[in-house]
């Protein structure tokens, strides 16, 4: 391995990470449940077909960093201590393709990972809801499957449990601030609360504590620097995927940015809001939330006028400068190589890879 390079500690699980698929499909098509009745027989197909959409094709930035933590938390792991990592990764994916398929509904989304969204797939439309529901229990389906005579069992249910909780806490938080488009509310108080709960705690929390439990990691100084970490990184994955909603491309995102029509309240507004001027604020409430080319290409103006994307180079530099020094006080080569990894894919769109090695 290449320890000068970050890349190589998570690049080299993608290929085994994506190779078990297949065990988890053959896991979900084979799973003890009424499907096997002969009236539902038709539900296995349709399942299969809804994990094959939906599942395995984004970053799986998520579910491939549980190999690797496990492997850096753990004194040599066993074979079978991998393969439960595997599952745990895929099973932290399966929930993101759940959350995913509602928040495109919830925002009337049209593109997912350069395709159209699930809900747009052969119309159906607010039905695709049930499969949202239909992904998150297959989670808990594999977790009995793989886990219910482990000593960890309840731990990862409860897990599981506590995040998907506190992230569809963090959704309702932002819908509400949506519908209300109160813009006076729209805080950076309030966007951190809706991106702790909505994004920071699935999107790296989760495989660090799932990693962690099965390891039988005790050293609680040590969980508390790496959850320190995640929720940081996470905060910068969602001011990241803020700033490509709006300036990203298509061919890169695999969708089409919504924010600014949907009212979000998005890192790049409520930092612009900070910087207007009287006249500015009066142009931006007025054309913000709004689904009209004209409205939205004056908010992006704006934004340009203010050097928001300045703004948030900016932002990221200080944030990676600070998580360095907090990653480098872990004293585990391992664990720093893998962090260290992590924001270098979180802001490699901003060219600070040489700050980073």
């Amino acid at each position: 391995m290449d320890k000068t390079n970050p890349n190589t500690l998570v690049a080299e699980e993608y290929k085994k990470f994506d190779n078990f698929f297949t065990t988890i499909l053959e896991d979900i098509s084979g799973l003890k449940t009424d499907l096997e009745k002969e009236q539902l027989v038709i539900l296995k197909t349709w399942t299969e077909r809804v994990c094959l959409f939906n599942v395995p094709h984004g970053k799986k930035l998520r579910g491939v960093l549980i190999p690797p933590m496990v492997k850096s938390l753990g004194k040599c792991p066993s074979s079978n201590k991998m393969k439960q990592a595997y599952v745990l990764g895929w099973c932290v994916e399966i929930l993101q393709a759940s959350f995913l398929i509602a928040d495109d509904i919830m925002d009337k989304s049209t593109m997912r990972r350069g395709k159209p969204c699930w809900y747009l797939v052969d119309d159906l439309g607010a039905d695709a809801v049930n499969d949202s529901f239909l992904l998150e229990h297959i989670v808990y389906q594999l977790v009995k499957k793989y886990f219910k005579k482990t000593s960890y069992y309840s731990d990862l249910v409860d897990l599981f449990l506590q995040v998907t909780h506190k992230t569809v806490l963090g959704q309702c938080l932002d819908i509400q601030t949506g519908r209300n488009t109160r813009f006076e509310e729209y805080t950076m108080e309030r966007y951190e609360a809706i991106v702790k709960h909505k994004t920071s705690f699935y999107t790296f929390y989760l495989p660090m504590k799932l990693a962690a439990t099965i390891s039988d990691v005790e050293n609680m100084e040590l969980m508390g620097k790496l959850e320190t970490l995640a929720m940081n990184i996470g905060y910068m994955f969602q001011v990241l995927d803020d700033y490509l909603d709006c300036y990203g491309s298509k061919s890169k995102t695999g969708k089409i940015g919504t924010d600014i029509q949907n009212g979000k309240c998005s890192w790049l507004f409520v930092r612009s809001k900070e910087l207007c001027s009287k006249e500015q604020l009066a142009e931006l409430y007025d054309n913000y939330g709004q689904n009209d080319e004209a409205k939205i290409s004056h908010v992006i103006e704006i934004y340009e006028g203010l050097n928001i994307p300045t703004h948030v180079y900016e932002f990221m530099k200080e944030m990676t400068t600070f998580n360095l020094r907090l990653i480098n006080d872990l004293e585990n080569a391992d664990l720093i190589r893998l962090f260290k990894q992590l924001l270098e894919m979180v802001t490699e769109n901003f060219g600070l890879t040489e700050l980073i090695l």
